[in-house]
């Protein structure tokens, strides 16, 4: 996209982002990170965090129910810690404090990442213009927020068909997911908007992304957050 109409900014892209998502006529359900962690922009070649928009579409249902690799194109897989809101989150300024006031639970993830562009090779408006290379998601039974939770300290562990793949920490998002949800509260608040209550906010990925096959499963482990699981077929 960007090769063909160099002159795209990111505003152009957000606004592409919406207007794509306008015409599939989903309401949203939360917001997806992308690039909270040093590890994937430097897998990526992207600079600086971004976001992308849920929607019931992006649900791959409950855990342990086998995801149709054949309506992908090349996904990925990477473990995420995932927020939900028991309040609307608005306004600029915000803290890991102040977040936490508005949290209702916290949730172990595995977002399936995709592109449509080839070889995953694509410039910060592409990838927000495509909605952060969002394809989907599954999420583990969540946890009721605490505030004494440290998610910064919990260890994560990815694995595929039992074998070990990656190792990550809550810190890997921002230095906190909490950290994470406020950058987008500050983001979204610049342009007028709120992250609202009952959404739900994947806060990026942990470790680098890895390639999913036809019949592998993954498994991703959260310490005191549990597990979660997702199978190809």
């Amino acid at each position: 996209m960007s090769s063909v109409h160099p002159g795209l900014d990111e505003r152009d892209a957000y606004a592409i982002q919406a207007a794509t998502l306008r015409r599939r006529g989903v309401p949203p359900i939360g917001f997806k990170l992308g690039y909270t962690s040093a590890a994937m922009r430097a897998q990526m070649g992207i600079a600086h965090p971004n976001y992308g928009v849920l929607t019931e579409q992006h649900r791959l249902g409950a855990e342990g129910r086998a995801i149709a690799r054949a309506r992908l194109i090349h996904p990925r897989v990477e473990p995420e810690i995932a927020l939900r809101l028991g309040r609307e989150l608005a306004g600029p300024g915000h803290t890991r404090a102040s977040v936490s006031s508005h949290l209702e639970a916290v949730l172990p993830a595995l977002e399936i990442v995709d592109t449509r562009y080839p070889d995953y090779r694509f410039s910060t408006v592409d990838n927000i213009a495509d909605n952060s290379s969002s394809a989907g998601f599954v999420t583990g039974p969540p946890t009721a927020w605490r505030d004494d939770l440290d998610l910064a300290a919990v260890a994560v562990e990815l694995r595929a068909d039992g074998h070990v793949l990656d190792r990550g920490r809550g810190a890997d998002a921002m230095g906190d997911p909490l950290l994470a949800l406020a950058w987008l509260a500050d983001f979204l608040a610049e342009r007028g908007q709120s992250v609202p209550a009952g959404a739900l906010v994947l806060t990026g990925g942990l470790t680098r992304a890895h390639p999913a096959e036809q019949g592998q499963e993954f498994e991703a482990t959260f310490g005191v957050l549990g597990a979660v699981r997702a199978r190809f077929d």
